[in-house]
């Protein structure tokens, strides 16, 4: 059994869903210790968002978040902490004003991602929670408690305790333990898989994991040239010529390939194992192509009509994929270039090779299945005793602060959840 100078509950990774934990922990009257292993809590929170912290959505639906589970499990936790609650906690709770974009996504008044970060680690401080940063685990070890348990397991769970050894400190004892630590995406800020090693040593089987919302590589070395180009499309996915996924909005030409909200949000479905064969086509704007090239009455040539809509080097780009020459007059263009002007400009096949993988993906797809877990406490079937949250989990969310929205709902579920079972 932990001592009285031993925390009632150890919480592994200072993200958001780890300091989400520790907080409603602590407020639940856990004694709580906060383990962190690099040198500072929370950078994910300080890069999201281009430094500025896509803290929630303004709107949510279950079908903004994908599982390779069950719909209805997932559900349950989101219904657990509702949006519009969350957005209070913030506001009224934490003191932090909020705005909310055209986009739809809810952004600190201040523009400054510090200052979410700040009033997580403020509102820990003052319930009490003890903050150790440099604290890496490296293993962690259930010995149940000697003698008769069978009341307290009864209660609880089964009785005894977990063993926390960390690098060059003392080890530490806990009745519970939140893993947060994350998924593999973004590895800077510390996500480098280590709670999911551990779940898979204390027994637990794991989905596919794969980079999600992440830029897509491409091999034509036309689009890498096009680097900052930003344009509105419809992106859509097929395999086998079934439709798998369509995304409206902006895509940005990056050296390596594309970028951009539409490309983050589809590139699940090329990231995903078994996608290879997959094809991406996109539409260029949301326009009557067909009307603009039938229209020759002013005797416009190609390249005048697709410069006029698009920029200037995109335009050159899809009149040489089309063969079609810039100078060549709309009225007297020949049928087949024509048609293949038109596929260009409407059913543009992309040569996408893969995407840019973990190191510059927002969230990790896949992890440990809702069905191993106790849903109320967010408990583990497996072993008992041990809470999971956050990107651990096999939730993911779309792009504009879902998967933010999923880590401070499932954070503060596993914190209450702990408190309360280790009583």
């Amino acid at each position: 059994m932990s001592g009285p100078d031993q925390p009632s509950v150890v919480v592994v990774g200072a993200g958001a869903a780890g300091l989400t934990a520790a907080l409603f922990a602590a407020r639940a009257g856990a004694r709580v210790t906060l383990l962190e292993s690099g040198r500072k809590p929370g950078l994910k929170i300080l890069a999201s968002g281009g430094g500025r912290c896509n803290v929630l959505p303004s709107e949510a639906a279950l079908s903004d978040f994908f599982t390779h589970g069950s719909d209805k499990a997932m559900r349950n936790v989101l219904r657990g902490w509702p949006l519009d609650a969350v957005t209070r906690f913030f506001t009224d709770d934490l003191g932090l004003p909020l705005k909310t974009e055209a986009t739809g996504k809810v952004f600190p008044v201040s523009d400054r991602a510090r200052d979410v970060l700040d009033v997580l680690l403020q509102a820990c401080a003052d319930a009490g929670v003890t903050l150790r940063t440099r604290s890496r685990v490296h293993d962690l070890r259930w010995e149940a408690d000697a003698g008769d348990a069978e009341e307290a397991q009864a209660a609880t769970g089964p009785a005894g305790v977990w063993h926390l050894r960390l690098d060059d400190q003392p080890a530490l004892q806990a009745r519970r333990v939140i893993l947060a630590t994350g998924g593999l995406s973004l590895p800077k800020s510390g996500s480098d898989g280590t709670g999911w090693r551990v779940v898979e040593r204390l027994g637990h089987t794991l989905t596919p994991r794969f980079p999600a919302l992440v830029p897509i590589t491409v091999s034509d070395a036309g689009f890498s040239g096009l680097s900052g180009v930003s344009v509105p499309v419809t992106l859509e996915v097929t395999d086998a010529g079934k439709r798998v996924a369509v995304e409206t909005g902006d895509l940005l030409m990056t050296h390596r390939g594309l970028s951009g909200p539409a490309v983050l949000q589809i590139s699940r479905h090329l990231a995903c194992p078994g996608a290879e064969q997959r094809a991406l086509t996109l539409r260029w704007l949301d326009r009557d192509w067909r009307a603009d090239l039938g229209d020759g009455s002013a005797g416009r040539t190609a390249g005048a009509a697709l410069r006029s809509a698009l920029p200037r080097r995109l335009a050159d780009l899809l009149l040489r994929r089309a063969d079609v020459a810039p100078e060549a007059r709309l009225a007297t263009l020949p049928k087949h270039q024509r048609k293949a002007l038109l596929r260009q400009l409407e059913r543009c096949p992309i040569p996408w090779t893969g995407t840019e993988g973990y190191k510059t993906a927002e969230v990790t797809a896949g992890g440990v299945p809702l069905s191993q877990l106790h849903l109320k406490t967010l408990e583990s079937r497996v072993a008992p005793g041990l809470h999971l949250c956050g990107e651990l989990l096999d939730v993911t969310g779309r792009l504009g602060g879902y998967n933010f929205l999923w880590a401070w709902v499932s954070g503060r579920r596993a914190g209450e959840g702990a408190a309360r079972l280790a009583r």
